[in-house]
């Protein structure tokens, strides 16, 4: 019989290890996911259409670009060390400092996301951007929306993600 494939269990994370493989170190950094926002997805790989001239058919199709896989999700935990965590800066006691001169930071993690059914999505090395959606309204919870993007791993030889269904 198939494994259901639902519900969040958690998302940990933490750096890459040294050898650019998986990370050992991770851990529930942002929780309170919003209901219904974390999903992974992927993209078809692009690909070209090869034509000769002495057959109307399609000769080959070769493919240019693979699958883009993308975790996403919004948490409503907001605090000095989720900001850290995906906009870098700096943290003083409790004060979050944006990067000086206001760049983006550029965050690379391993992440492992756990369905409820126990199912792992392992993911070696992840690029993480995210966007705050802080509304002053008394009827909303101010959230962080953030995307990782999975990378090609640092270590030769390792996959950039694996499913791990348990048993």
């Amino acid at each position: 019989m198939a494994k259901k494939y639902y519900g969040l269990k958690s998302i940990t994370m933490g750096p890459n290890a040294v050898d650019g493989g998986m990370g050992l170190a991770l851990t529930e950094v942002l929780g309170d996911t919003v209901k219904g926002t974390a999903t992974l997805t992927s993209t078809a790989p692009e690909t070209a259409e090869i034509e000769i001239e002495e057959i109307d058919q399609l000769y080959d199709e070769i493919e240019t670009k693979g699958a883009v896989w993308t975790l996403a999700a919004s948490t409503y935990n907001v605090t000095k060390e989720t900001m850290h965590e995906l906009f870098g800066g700096t943290i003083t006691g409790n004060i979050w400092s944006a990067p000086v001169g206001g760049a983006s930071a550029v965050v690379y993690r391993s992440v492992v996301a756990e369905t409820r059914t126990n199912i792992k999505v392992s993911f070696v090395k992840m690029k993480l951007t995210a966007t705050a959606n802080l509304a002053f309204d008394k009827s909303k919870l101010g959230q962080i929306d953030w995307t990782g993007k999975v990378l090609s791993p640092d270590k030769a030889g390792i996959a950039a993600l694996s499913f791990d269904f348990g048993e």
